[in-house]
């Protein structure tokens, strides 16, 4: 089956484009001239001058002509796209004379690159897409050699297991994703060749059961790790050593049930983890303590129960702790003392009671969110000592009245109310804005549609839809995991959450590939 081209050219307008040397200025000329003598689609790529080069993004098969056209001439390119072009196999020197500092080519159906493909590149080639392909490996020998490359990304394509050194001679690349793919193991020399260079590495989406620590122990220059929506069941003793450097750790959306309290050694700068999704009910005394420099940490949708004075012991760096729909029903008194947190995210949990001992010690505390669990009764002064709050969700609880000072604060204290008993009653309201007390007109107050009056039983774990969604989108057992886009699955238009919104990314961290032809096999 042929693909049609649907591509666009256009010159672009000279006032928002600074203007090129001549001879630069000549060449778009005379890929102007080109289009016109070998009758191609005049839209055929678009076309951009800058003081740095040209950016020239073509989608169709009439990309690839247009680039042997340019090959005749000596072209400086800040960034060359080629899209949508049907494109199978990249010979070898296939942009000769071209200086091309940028190259896409994402969502093609390439399988092979030829070792030569991009001879000439060695020394100008800085970033490089074959993203959304059909690559069965990493092309290591096609990518050998290019030293001045920085960013390479392979992700969404077909590569399987990582079992030998991948990347050779790449003296200067920092940013690597494979995300997407069908990795499910990783040799411990799988990245050899950048180990002491490689600054981001994303293996988002693919089928590792096993935290790859091999390959990633002594990435002394690695910032960023990207783990997520993999199937990883643990992090053991010592998985996380010698990355000095490493600042985030994203591991959310896998399998994890528990964490070794040695699993990091010699990694003294991780600032965020990422933890969301997973399968951890509890954690061993001082696995936390581990973490002791990470400002932000995010729990979210796991299982854990309860939050004893030993769970977030010696976290004494964390600012922003997300606890957003587990199983919480009891947090020991003085459970956050001593932890400068200015955020705390507690919604779709099982809290039924708040006193003064909930947060006692949380001294910096200025934003919390309790909303969606199961709270009846607000102690007096619960909130008093929190002389830095300025804003409490308590929406979507069972708050049938308050008792006097229950939310008493500072004059800058904002508490959300909304869609409890309490806003049914005559004196009820949905907002405290320091010492006022404000009725909103324009709230639903659905509660009021029901029996408010009457005591309804507990609900624990809380049933979260956005949660339902995203879990039930995941593929069976067996089936390549996230092989196929997912992003079009979207959420029925009638469906209403309650939920105060995360501050997290979720999973908008993440890309997947768009789905493919389903007869591909036949085509080939």
């Amino acid at each position: 089956m042929k693909t049609v081209s649907v591509v666009r050219f256009k010159i672009s307008n000279q006032e928002n484009v600074k203007k090129l040397p001549l001879v630069a200025t000549i060449g778009l000329e005379y890929l102007f001239m080109i289009t016109y003598r070998l009758g191609l689609d005049p839209t055929a790529c678009s076309c951009f001058d800058y003081f740095d080069g040209s950016v020239i993004r073509c989608s169709g098969q009439e990309g690839p002509i247009m680039v042997e056209q340019m090959k005749k001439s000596h072209f400086e390119i800040r960034e060359l796209t080629l899209e949508n072009a049907n494109i199978v196999e990249i010979g070898p020197r296939a942009f000769k004379n071209l200086r091309i500092k940028k190259l896409v080519l994402d969502k093609n159906r390439i399988k092979e690159l030829h070792k030569d493909a991009f001879r000439g590149l060695e020394n100008v080639l800085q970033e490089l897409s074959i993203a959304q392909n059909k690559l069965t490996e990493v092309p290591t020998d096609a990518l050998a050699g290019l030293r001045a490359l920085n960013v390479l990304s392979l992700k969404c394509n077909r590569i399987g297991n990582l079992a030998e050194p991948i990347f050779q001679n790449l003296t200067s690349l920092i940013d690597v994703n494979l995300s997407c793919n069908e990795i499910c193991g990783i040799t411990s020399n799988a990245f050899d060749g950048v180990r002491a260079t490689l600054q981001n590495l994303i293996l988002d989406m693919n089928c590792m059961e096993k935290f790859p620590a091999g390959a990633v122990t002594n990435m002394e220059s690695l910032i960023a790790l990207h783990l997520k929506y993999n199937k990883i069941d643990e992090i053991e003793q010592h998985q996380l050593t010698n990355l000095s450097s490493l600042s985030m750790l994203s591991l959310s959306s896998n399998n994890i049930s528990s964490i070794h309290p040695f699993a990091l050694q010699n990694t003294p700068n991780l600032r965020y983890v990422y933890l969301a999704e997973n399968q951890l009910h509890n954690f061993d005394v001082g696995t936390m303590a581990q973490f002791k420099q990470t400002q932000v940490l995010d729990l979210a949708f796991n299982m854990l129960s309860e939050i004893t004075v030993e769970t977030f012991a010696g976290l004494e760096s964390l600012q922003h702790l997300n606890l957003e729909s587990n199983n919480i029903k009891t947090v020991a008194p003085g459970a956050f003392a001593g932890i400068p947190l200015l955020l705390l995210w507690l919604p779709n949990n099982c809290l039924s009671t708040i006193s003064p001992a909930t947060f006692q010690g949380a001294l910096f505390l200025r934003q919390l969110s309790l909303a969606n669990n199961n709270i009846k009764d607000i102690e007096p002064l619960s909130f008093n000592h929190l002389a830095n709050l300025h804003t409490i969700d308590l929406a979507n609880n069972k708050i049938q009245s308050l008792q006097q000072g229950a939310i008493q604060g500072t004059d800058h204290l904002t508490v959300r109310l909304q869609e409890n008993p309490m806003v049914c009653s005559q004196d009820g309201f949905h907002v405290m804005n320091g010492p006022q007390a404000i009725n909103l007109t324009t709230e639903p107050n659905n509660i009021c549609k029901t029996n408010w009056h009457d005591a309804t039983p507990d609900v624990c774990p809380k049933v979260n839809m956005d949660r339902f969604w995203r879990l039930s989108q995941r593929p069976v057992a067996g089936s390549p995991f996230m092989r196929h886009q997912i992003s079009s699955v979207l959420k029925p238009k009638y469906l209403i959450t309650t939920a105060a919104p995360t501050w997290y990314n979720g999973l908008q961290e993440g890309e997947v590939r768009d789905e493919e032809d389903e007869d591909d096999g036949a085509e080939e």
